[in-house]
């Protein structure tokens, strides 16, 4: 608390200023400055009201200002209301516009969406005009390049104005997506024939999924020749057959070589003996059009023939004993008892036979199915009862 005199902080309890001696007033924060001020408030408006009556005679100042204010506001009251009305019209015009825009942007943006666009695509497909729906295929890409139908008609459109080459592009893609669509697969062929791509034919020919589309390609490709034994190791003489659809002519070679150039005409079975042989073989079709060029390998190796097994044993004996001979499976046995050659003039083993009386040479021989003689037997046996 401070007092109202001297402005001396008095502390609490005090009723006299303990500076000035001033009776205390209960004023909290009691500020000198203030006080002063307002002082010089009031006395500036006595001097005022002295002023107006210190002739006698009262002067309506206040009244002539508020006059004069009163008419400088009718003047400049047009000046405001022409300013207002300015702005109101501006505002109005610019709501018109706004209003304007949305009710063209709005229905422009909705005719604009995947599915109004997609639908104006099949409308001007059916409609056989192929360029315009190619434009909506295109926009219903460019709004979503992920969906199929936009891809998958692409592909169509572009084939239906002959730009093979992109059709091919999208029509790729959509068969990645749907790898069983027959009807992707012949819009395909189509447009790989028409640019004269038979390479591309047989690569897609090679991811065909099931004999109903492989059928497809029968009226774009010649089909390639079908061997009766497939390549691999074989331990006999192989008899090879070649076959191929329809009417078409097979050649072929067996040394490597290309059959489209160097082929032999089939008309027989081709007989294939020990070695290692590459058959390649072609079809040509009756209009002049050759298949792809196939090839199998075989490896042949002919069994070896062991010198026969016979017993018993060559030696003398006293008993009367009987020769067995041990005949491999497609194999002949021969034999003389006389030291001659048995694959010439042999008897033929069909069954044991009796050691002959005094001394004899046992001579055998193994002859397989192609003729290949085994290493001679010759055995000396005494048989003295």
């Amino acid at each position: 608390m401070n007092c109202k005199k001297c402005g001396a902080e008095i502390e609490s309890g005090f009723l006299y200023c303990p500076k000035c001696g001033e009776s205390i007033q209960l004023v909290p924060n009691y500020d000198v400055v203030e006080e002063e001020l307002l002082s010089r408030v009031v006395e500036d408006k006595d001097k005022a009201k002295n002023n107006r009556f210190a002739t006698g005679v009262y002067k309506p100042i206040a009244v002539e200002n508020n006059k004069q204010q009163q008419t400088d506001k009718k003047i400049e009251s047009p000046s405001a209301l022409s300013r207002n009305k300015d702005f109101f019209i501006k505002l109005l015009v610019f709501l018109g516009i706004v209003v304007l825009g949305l009710i063209i942007i709005i229905p422009l943006l909705g005719s604009h969406s995947y599915d109004n666009v997609m639908n104006s695509a099949i409308k001007a497909e059916s409609d056989s005009q192929y360029a315009k729906a190619l434009g909506y295929y295109s926009e219903a890409y460019e709004i979503d390049n992920t969906s199929f139908e936009a891809v998958y008609g692409l592909g169509r459109m572009y084939y239906k104005v002959k730009e093979y080459d992109k059709a091919i592009e999208y029509l790729t893609i959509a068969l990645e997506q749907d790898s069983a669509n027959k009807k992707i697969y012949s819009y395909l062929l189509d447009s790989y024939s028409e640019l004269g791509d038979v390479d591309s034919i047989y690569k897609l020919q090679s991811k065909a999924p099931n004999q109903e589309i492989l059928a497809l390609f029968d009226g774009y490709v010649v089909s390639p020749p079908e061997f009766s034994d497939l390549g691999g190791d074989y331990d006999e003489d192989v008899y090879l057959v070649l076959t191929s659809s329809g009417d078409d002519q097979i050649f072929y070679t067996l040394d490597g070589k290309n059959p489209t150039t160097s082929g032999k005409l089939f008309s027989k079975t081709i007989k294939l003996e020990e070695g290692v042989t590459e058959v390649k073989a072609v079809s040509l079709s009756s209009s002049g059009e050759y298949s792809e060029v196939v090839s199998e390998t075989y490896n042949i190796v002919y069994a070896t023939l062991n010198t026969p097994e016979v017993s018993p044993k060559a030696g003398t004996y006293t008993q009367q004993e009987y020769i067995t001979i041990t005949v491999p499976d497609g194999c002949k046995a021969y034999y003389t008892w006389d030291g001659t050659d048995p694959s010439q003039l042999g008897i033929l083993y069909t069954e044991p036979f009796p050691i002959l009386k005094g001394a004899s040479v046992l001579s055998v021989v193994i002859i397989d199915s192609k003729g290949n003689n085994s290493p001679l037997y010759r055995g000396d046996y005494i048989y003295n009862p």
